[in-house]
């Protein structure tokens, strides 16, 4: 005769289930003894972050805000609600209402998670498509924590999206500016020289689109895209075919724009 297995362990949604008939319970004796509904709210709260259900505890943190407005722990727990729901920018509007409510609390308990709320959002508007903000995001964040994991990817991305915004809306040299702050950066690949070899093809700079391409090639010596904005450039600059000894790569001195 085979042995009966024993029961199973309930599943995390039955836990959690659980859980929440468990925090019912205590709301409704809390109640009934006179504790405070907040407390109740905020460690329901606590309890269903901790075990993974960000949403059922974001409703508990702002059922216990709607008894204490401004709270920095009920606060504090619906900011990371929100992070750990990937919404840095409601996560944002949270901390600053936290800031404003009480800023010691803010700067000892909350500076991690804001920091990451920030790289989030930041990393989020520039998914959507908005670069100037993720831009404004990233800049906020730099000045907190520089050496923030991922930020200098996600810099040169939003440098080169951007720069590619402001170029289409005909303000090549703002656009210039942020190509030359991604330039060099391993993340920036060969697109930032390709933003900057543009505006400056256009705006009649050619030798220096040259000498900026030229050190791509030297990085990127495969790359169709620079190769070809390369040939557009040497046309341009010698349309008569170029001088002998003069090509790119040989040693030869680059030429300069004239002024």
């Amino acid at each position: 005769m085979g042995i009966e297995p024993g029961p199973r362990p309930p599943s995390l949604s039955a836990r959690i289930g659980y859980l929440g008939v468990g925090l019912a319970a205590m709301w409704l004796a809390a109640g009934c003894a006179g504790i405070d509904s907040y407390e109740v709210e905020l460690e329901r709260g606590e309890v269903a972050l901790r075990v993974g259900d960000p949403e059922d505890a974001a409703d508990a943190y702002r059922r216990a805000l709607a008894y204490r407005h401004d709270e920095p722990e009920g606060l504090l727990g619906l900011a990371r609600c929100y992070v750990a729901q990937g919404d840095g920018e409601s996560a944002l509007g949270v901390f600053a209402r936290l800031e404003h409510a009480d800023s010691d609390y803010f700067r000892e308990r909350a500076s991690t998670d804001y920091r990451f709320a920030i790289y989030q959002a930041a990393k989020n508007r520039l998914r959507r498509g908005d670069s100037a903000r993720a831009l404004e995001l990233i800049r906020r964040l730099e000045r907190l924590d520089p050496d923030h994991s991922g930020l200098e990817e996600l810099r040169t991305q939003a440098l080169i999206a951007e720069g590619g915004r402001l170029q289409v809306a005909g303000r090549p040299e703002e656009a210039e500016v942020l190509f030359r702050g991604a330039l060099g950066s391993e993340a920036a690949g060969a697109d930032a020289t390709l933003g900057l070899a543009r505006p400056l093809m256009e705006s009649g700079r050619v030798n220096t689109a040259i000498s900026v391409l030229s050190d791509a090639l030297l990085r990127y010596p495969e790359d169709r895209h620079v190769q070809a904005l390369m040939d557009r450039a040497l046309e341009i600059r010698y349309p008569n075919g170029l001088p002998s000894g003069n090509s790119p790569g040989s040693g030869s001195r680059r030429p300069q724009d004239t002024p």
